[in-house]
């Protein structure tokens, strides 16, 4: 969630205002939050329930919960994207440095890739990225495929031969 909210609050940040280029960032979380309180059990005050989303209820209906249950539940989802970007600003803040070099990058060039960013900010303190190139990739799982196609299964005859020996015993 933090990451989907960083450029919403490095625009918040950086230049006093949000745009709407963050909006489909800003879908996402709610979708996240909603889904780790309705379908993942994962908030202690609404519990250990799973209910599936409207979308997938079809046509018109009766929801599964009633209406307070949702009041907390929008609540709850609320507070999750609050707490999340809280937290994401203060990472920002707490990085401004990085933030404002990064901001004048991308305002002088609009798209900056790995290597860019590596060059202004240093290496990622947990060690490079393994970077995979999507026709690696597209490789790797065609051999994966080729190799489980080119396995014969093991002969039928021969289990049923020890099954009946096995029962005869």
């Amino acid at each position: 969630m933090c990451m989907a909210l960083g450029g919403r609050a490095s625009e918040a940040i950086t230049f006093n205002k949000v745009t709407t280029g963050a909006q489909d960032d800003l879908r996402k979380v709610t979708r996240v939050a909603y889904s780790m309180v309705k379908q993942y059990g994962m908030c202690d005050s609404v519990g250990q329930v799973s209910f599936p989303e409207t979308e997938e209820q079809g046509a018109i209906g009766r929801r599964p919960f009633s209406q307070g249950l949702q009041q907390q539940m929008d609540h709850e989802a609320k507070m999750l994207i609050a707490r999340a970007y809280r937290h994401t600003e203060k990472l920002l803040l707490d990085n401004r440095d990085k933030l404002i070099l990064l901001a004048n990058a991308l305002l002088e060039r609009e798209v900056v890739n790995y290597d860019d960013i590596e060059a202004l900010l240093g290496p990622p303190p947990f060690g490079p990225k393994k970077i995979i190139l999507p026709q690696s990739w597209v490789e790797a799982e065609r051999d994966k495929q080729d190799v489980e196609e080119d396995e014969p299964p093991p002969p039928l005859s021969k289990r049923r031969d020890e099954d009946v020996d096995q029962q005869l015993v």
